[in-house]
């Protein structure tokens, strides 16, 4: 095969001179055993016609140069000049030996020529990778006995033989010189290819690692963004939550109510993109159970129903007492996000929710008849951040977040999740969850320890917060509830404060990010030292670095995360009132 014009200039890439030079040094030390061998089976030819002396003197000629081309080509490395040089001589050498004897005996010239073109046919292509080194190689070993074929007169022989074998033997020279040629092609253009193959890899790694290192940048530029935007969003909250509880009978409560709205819509959002965050971080683990997917559908029905009465729409569930095996609060996270997703969508007509028999399980399905997905945005709905039927952003309709949520859920549960839809007449989202044992039912556990035990009494809480807006806005939410809020910026202030507390403290409040190095796991540590190991505490952070929730993750301590909704820490002050 010829070579493409356009791999001629790789040969003057320096990796492929070495890459071809390695190569035929290797191909040559075989060479030299056939020609070694074939110079002794031309030495036997030469004996048998009474040339023994200069055959054998010829033959020994042959080996010593053979065995300096080892130690030229022993290290692999050889110097490119040296070598061609010695492949030359040698080359040299044993085409003038069977020339001399073919002038001085004719009658051993087929015999001899054929030993010749033989050896001299194996052993080329072994040097194949040198272009050069195929012509230092093929023309010194040929054209001799070329030359002796045409002078010599034919004597005894039929007129005409010497020049047919010089004829046979110039055709097979060109023959093996265009074929050790198209195979020096060859091997240079497999040689570009793999090349040119490890720099497509070795630029694919780096763009790769550069993608990794933006991802990464990504990671942190939201971690530290999300960060410094919650911490006013949840001063704020605090302080709007403090002014609802102040102007109960107040003509402008319904104002603070929608002041409310909004913070707990943006509260909503920080909160998709940390549950993301989660997930890319790995936090989530499975803890799958036996339970009746009834007790979900209940909860389901609690939490949509109003909002399907308020649009009008139906709200069905059937569960035919069917029993499930899988993570509960995952699975009804899932379900929660697809009805959710299924009434924002619907606008007339309503929703059903149902658990059937499948041939793989059980399917949870959930149909409504809204809008519907054409079939080629099907696989873009899983998306971050899309969403149809909204162009103009209204983020009353939510973020787009819900769906990717579900997918990743749907992974680490490891249920499919399957999609068909019909644009104008709505959907069916079809989760296939395994079937669980009736008899297999696990118990309904106590509730996870993550509040402090109840007390009676007075409270007393300690807030460690670097940002005196959060601090005053958090003692101004609970002062209504009788709370007594314990305040401090750093860690050595947290601790004099609990050493001169006149109660006991009852909960120890922490935000993750402190000043200087400090953080929250070393605040409640020092805190625990003077108030006592078993104080309740609750770690607040703003963070949705994955490397930083799975540290906090690993800590052990109950991790809420910011903006906190003003009704949460309420809940928890009043879970240690009784």
């Amino acid at each position: 095969m010829n070579a493409d014009p356009q791999a001629r200039p790789v040969r003057e890439d320096p990796r492929v001179a070495e890459v071809l030079h390695r190569t035929a040094l290797a191909g040559d030390r075989r060479a030299i055993i056939t020609m070694t061998v074939g110079a002794f089976f031309v030495a036997s030819v030469a004996q048998q016609q009474g040339a023994s002396r200069a055959a054998w003197i010829w033959c020994g000629i042959c080996v010593a140069l053979a065995c300096a081309r080892l130690l030229i080509t022993g290290t692999g490395h050889a110097d490119r000049r040296r070598w061609l040089a010695g492949l030359f001589v040698a080359s040299a050498a044993w085409g003038v030996g069977p020339a001399w004897f073919i002038l001085h005996h004719p009658s051993a010239d087929t015999l001899l020529t054929a030993i010749l073109l033989a050896v001299t046919g194996l052993s080329a292509p072994l040097i194949a990778a040198s272009r050069p080194g195929i012509y230092l190689s093929l023309l010194p070993a040929l054209v001799p006995v070329l030359t002796a074929l045409t002078l010599r007169h034919p004597g005894s022989l039929s007129p005409g033989t010497p020049w047919l074998l010089a004829a046979l033997a110039l055709a097979f020279l060109l023959v093996l010189l265009r074929l050790t040629l198209d195979q020096n092609d060859s091997i240079a253009t497999r040689l570009e290819v793999s090349l040119r193959n490890e720099d497509l890899v070795q630029q694919l790694r780096s763009q790769i690692d550069v993608v990794a290192r933006a991802n990464q940048e990504k990671t942190r530029f939201l971690a530290s963004a999300a960060h410094d935007l919650r911490q006013p969003l949840h001063a704020l909250g605090m302080f709007c939550a403090a002014l609802e509880q102040r102007l109960h009978d107040s003509s402008e409560k319904p104002l603070v109510r929608n002041m409310m709205s909004a913070i707990e819509a943006l509260e909503s959002s920080f909160g998709a993109m940390l549950d993301i965050s989660k997930f890319d971080a790995g936090l989530v683990e499975k803890s799958p159970r036996t339970f009746p997917i009834r007790d979900i559908f209940r909860r389901l029905y609690q939490q949509f129903g109003g909002d399907a009465e308020a649009r009008n729409l139906a709200l069905r569930f059937r569960a035919t007492r069917r029993i499930v095996r899988s993570d509960p609060l995952l699975l009804e996270r899932i379900l929660a996000n697809l009805v959710q997703n299924a009434l924002r969508y619907t606008r007339e007509g309503g929703v059903l929710v149902a658990a059937r028999r499948h041939c793989n399980g059980i399917a949870l399905e959930i149909w409504d008849t809204g809008v519907g997905i054409p079939k080629d945005q099907q696989e873009m709905i899983f998306r971050e951040f899309y969403q149809i039927d909204n162009p103009e952003r209204d983020r009353g309709r939510g973020l787009g977040m819900g769906l990717a949520i579900v997918q990743r859920l749907c992974t680490l549960l490891e249920h499919p999740l399957e999609i068909h839809s019909t644009p104008g007449r709505g959907s069916v989202f079809r989760l296939i969850v395994p079937v669980g044992e009736a008899n297999a039912i696990d118990a309904t556990p106590s509730e996870a320890d993550t509040l402090p035990p109840r007390k009676l009494g007075t409270v007393t809480v300690m807030l460690i917060d670097d940002e005196r807006a959060i601090r005053e806005a958090t003692r101004e939410l609970l002062r209504p509830l009788h709370v007594d809020v314990l305040v401090a910026a750093t860690i050595a202030e947290a601790v004099e404060v609990a050493k001169a507390a006149p109660e006991r403290i009852d909960l120890i409040m922490s935000d993750w990010r402190l000043r200087g190095q400090e953080n929250g796991i070393a605040a409640v540590r020092a805190v625990r030292s003077v108030a006592g190991d078993t104080t309740p505490a609750v770690l607040i952070t703003g963070d949705t670095s994955p490397e930083l929730l799975k540290l906090a993750h690993e800590s052990g301590l109950v991790i809420l995360h910011k903006p906190l909704q003003p009704r949460h820490v309420v809940r928890l002050v009043k879970h240690l009132r009784r």
